[in-house]
């Protein structure tokens, strides 16, 4: 053995014997857990959300393309199947470098060693680290096949923009899958390895474009590709651009909710870098229904309050200059589906647009005509009568696309607006929209946003009342109402809106038209402090509220959530459910790290554990044979309202939508939901319109909408109440939810009984008395007393005094549903034009006439009264 063999030997000997003790273990390869994103899910599986520190879809070697792996090898490691992981003559080219700059190079650096190095080290130049490095690729080498090494590799490498591994990155340059990647595509990504910043094809497309090439020509040479395939190639446009994460459905208020939650249980690291899986309970269908209609609630709002004119008139307008404006309008955000465009050209009826995307679009005066001028929230000028009247050439607008061929001007609306649906049952959250646009306001108005809910919140004081003793036919005067507190000289004076009042009133009346006077007298016989008691079990927080009789009027704060949870237990049967929106939390390998345990209605279980009491008080313990409840005791939801009350207040809500304070509404939008006997809803209208609500349901689906300004103080403007600003929010989401499906309405449980009582006094019908109507009792509540002999010659005067003073009551009602119903049954029994129009012509003149009447008189907003 010569002596510079001994020499290298003792070399290479020094060397590993000092790198050795540094040389990780590297068993943990066999099986390697990469930093992944959390991903949050819908509960049928849509992704809704991506949160980590890094990007990475871990990838089996199966799924990367042939091309991909060949341009890699190709460029930078032509060896890689030879060697045993260092390349011995890449190391003596190294060597001969380091012997007269001391440093070594990254020339010699295998796929190996840079697995080895990503895996384990750093990437500092350090001979110790370099000996390191080598030392570690020989054992891996030693310990893993070359295809393992490659898997590792790709999953492990970094592609710039916070893309780990080649997976992630095929995502964030093309918004492709794997299997999707071309030659010029793979090469590329290829050649992004050798500099992830000076080779970028999005900062540095140029350099970018010359890399790709330059590999497709070391993949030529290396005869992976023949001269047809690379003259094709190196001729392909770079097309890499960024993308976002891949979302298949826009949920970012519950993705942000979830997000948060999930820290919170687990900590940061955790969530951001260890591949949790989240399941909500959000159903996509629900979700997408629920934006779309909160976004044209806002907008359909927005646009009866006029144009406030364009964002911004460009001075020295140039309408060639395409250039400019679209750098203009690239700076200028999307706003939900609200695209930003510039006027081009202006002519009697139309405009042309310019929008950001490039398009030239033509507005004609249907989309146009709406834009009477902005001048107060409950006033708007003259209807424009050309384009002229409403923007000029360089005007820069939002415009919104109705129908494939359709676009209109539109506006970004300043009034807000929160959405939430759930299931009675256990209190998932079905469907969740947090505002307009969550990029431009992250402010989750249905979790965070306290508001007072008006006439929202009368249901809950008729069932407290209700618990007390008061029947739907209970009579309460409607008369003006003054209370007086002395001890600081004030005086409170609640009134109805239209300051009109109809004297002794029934319950269900009272809750259809929402008459102030009759909540605020329930509240006063019934105490505050009781009103205040009632509203807790349900679940309303106390410490939003005061037991004050301004509680009948809605003057406590409450979050559209807390709202949709109360309504619940309506929509229940009288049962307390939590509000949740996990469902579930899993590991990157399937475990499962959460669960949701949600308390859960039980509808028979009250009644099999009242049959067991009565078993252990009649029979000894050896033949009660006890029926087993069907779930654990734990899991069972609280009961907060007798099932009774809350069956009868369900009946009275129906009347809302069916002849109360939403039929208008609905009936001007035809609504399919007046041919469903199984809802029920409430309006709700704030002091000074500046709140407004819907809360409504089924026995399937609880749903809240709430609109209003951020600015407590701003009002929605005049006759803004709940049934004409939030109501088509919450008609728009029912309609399409429950399209298809059958009525599902409460089943009337034990100890309801109907009876027909005399509709002005609410005592039992007199014998043979034509007027009788039938209302529902608790069997332990049923009147005693009959009406006299001449209730009905009474009830006619009365009823003609009334409708002298209301004209729109009960006169409406009838003239109303009589249409309603023709109307429904047009198109099955005479589906004749001349019918169809008499009826809708009938129709819109009762409407026309009766509709602000109608509002006044139906949807008071809380007032808190004088001092005098």
């Amino acid at each position: 053995m010569s002596l510079l063999t001994i020499f290298m030997v003792l070399i290479v000997l020094g060397a590993y014997l000092f790198s050795a003790p540094q040389v990780p273990a590297i068993d943990s390869l066999k099986n390697v857990k990469f930093q992944t994103p959390m991903r949050i899910y819908t509960a049928d599986g849509k992704l809704i959300g991506e949160y980590g520190d890094v990007r990475r879809i871990p990838v089996e070697l199966e799924q990367v393309p042939l091309d991909f792996i060949n341009a890699l090898i190709a460029t930078e490691d032509q060896r890689f199947f030879e060697h045993s992981g260092v390349d011995i003559q890449g190391l003596l080219r190294v060597l001969k470098v380091a012997l007269f700059s001391g440093e070594f190079s990254e020339g010699a650096s295998t796929l190996t060693m840079q697995t080895a190095r990503n895996m384990f080290l750093t990437r500092d130049q350090r001979l110790q680290r370099k000996l390191v490095e080598m030392f570690l690729a020989i054992k891996m080498e030693e310990e893993l096949s070359k295809e393992e090494i490659l898997e590792i590799y790709v999953n492990k490498v970094h592609f710039s923009h916070r893309a780990y591994g080649l997976g992630a990155a095929a995502q964030v340059y093309y918004g492709k899958e794997l299997t999707d990647l071309t030659l010029p595509e793979a090469a590329m990504m290829a050649g992004l390895l050798k500099g992830e910043s000076a080779y970028n094809p999005i900062s540095n497309p140029e350099r970018a474009f010359q890399r790709r090439n330059l590999v497709l020509n070391r993949m030529f040479n290396e005869n992976y590709i023949d001269q047809a395939t690379y003259e094709e190639a190196i001729s392909t446009p770079l097309t890499a651009t960024k993308h976002t994460a891949d979302l298949d459905l826009n949920a970012p208020y519950v993705a942000e909710m979830a997000r948060i939650e999930v820290i919170n249980k687990f900590g940061r690291d955790v969530a951001y870098n260890q591949g949790l899986i989240v399941k909500t309970t959000i159903d996509s269908q629900q979700q997408k229904v629920a934006k779309k209609a909160l976004r044209q609630g806002l907008i359909e709002y927005d646009h009866r309050h006029g144009y406030k004119g364009p964002e911004l008139v460009i001075e020295d307008f140039d309408v060639d200059a395409t250039d400019q404006l679209l750098t203009l309008l690239e700076s200028t955000p999307t706003v939900g589906p609200l695209i930003p465009a510039v006027v081009l050209n202006v002519a009697d009826k139309s405009i042309e647009v310019l929008t950001k995307d490039n398009q030239v679009l033509t507005i004609e005066w249907a989309g146009l005509e709406w834009a009477a001028k902005f001048i107060s929230d409950s006033r708007i000028g003259n209807k424009p009568e050309k384009a002229a009247d409403i923007v000029s050439p360089g005007s820069v607008i939002r415009v919104l696309q109705v129908s494939e061929e359709e676009w209109h001007l539109s506006q970004i609306p300043e009034a807000s607006a929160g959405f939430v649906a759930l299931n009675p049952h256990d209190g998932s959250i079905t469907a969740l929209v947090g505002g307009f646009d969550f990029s431009s306001n992250k402010f989750n108005l249905v979790t965070q946003a306290r508001r007072q809910p008006g006439s929202n919140i009368k249901p809950f004081i008729y069932a407290a009342a209700f618990s007390k003793g008061f029947t739907a036919a209970s009579l309460v005067n409607d008369a003006p109402y003054v209370r007086v507190n002395e001890s600081i000289d004030e005086v409170w004076r609640p009134q109805n809106d239209n300051l009109k009042y109809n004297g002794p009133t029934r319950l269900r009346v009272g809750l259809k038209r929402s008459i102030n006077t009759i909540s605020t007298r329930l509240i006063d016989a019934i105490g505050a402090d009781y009103t205040e008691q009632f509203l807790i079990k349900l679940g309303l927080p106390d410490e939003h509220m005061d037991p004050y009789q301004s509680l009948a009027l809605g003057t406590a704060s409450f979050t559209p959530l807390e709202m949709a949870s109360a309504y619940a237990v309506l929509a229940n049967g009288g049962y307390q459910v939590d509000p949740y929106y996990i469902q579930e939390i899993g590991s990157s390998v399937g475990d499962i790290l959460y669960q949701a345990s949600p308390m859960l209605v039980c509808d028979e279980c009250e009644q099999i554990r009242i049959e067991n009491q009565i078993r252990e008080q009649r029979f000894s313990p050896e033949i009660r044979n006890e029926p087993a409840l069907p779930m654990p005791e734990d899991r069972i939801a609280k009961q907060v309202v007798d099932p009774r009350d809350a069956f009868i207040i369900y009946d009275m809500m129906k009347d809302v939508i069916h002849s109360g304070t939403a039929t208008t509404q609905l009936v001007r939008r035809n609504s399919s939901l007046l041919k469903r006997n199984d809802l029920a809803g409430k309006t709700g209208t704030a002091n000074d319109y500046k709140d407004a609500w819907f809360s409504g349901f089924n026995r399937e689906v609880v749903a809240s909408a709430w609109v209003g300004f951020s600015d407590h103080r701003r009002s929605l403007g005049q006759y803004e109440y709940g049934g004409r600003a939030a109501l088509p929010i919450w008609a728009t989401f029912m309609e399409q939810v429950l399209e298809g499906t059958p009525s599902k309405e409460m089943i009337q449980p034990p100890g309801v009984v109907s009876t027909k009582i005399d509709p002005t006094t609410g005592k039992l019908a007199a014998l043979g008395q034509s007027n009788g109507i039938f209302e529902f009792f608790r069997d332990d509540n049923v009147p005693t007393e009959v009406a006299s002999q001449d209730t009905e010659d009474f009830n006619t005067i009365y009823n003609s005094n009334q409708q002298e003073r209301q004209p729109m009551d009960e006169l409406f009602d009838d003239e109303l549903m009589r249409l309603i119903e023709d109307r429904q049954a047009t198109p099955e029994n005479s589906s004749t034009e001349e019918l169809e129009k008499q009826l809708d012509e009938e129709l819109n003149q009762l409407l026309n006439e009766a509709e602000e009447q109608q509002e006044e008189d139906q949807e008071e907003p809380a007032d808190p009264g004088s001092i005098f």
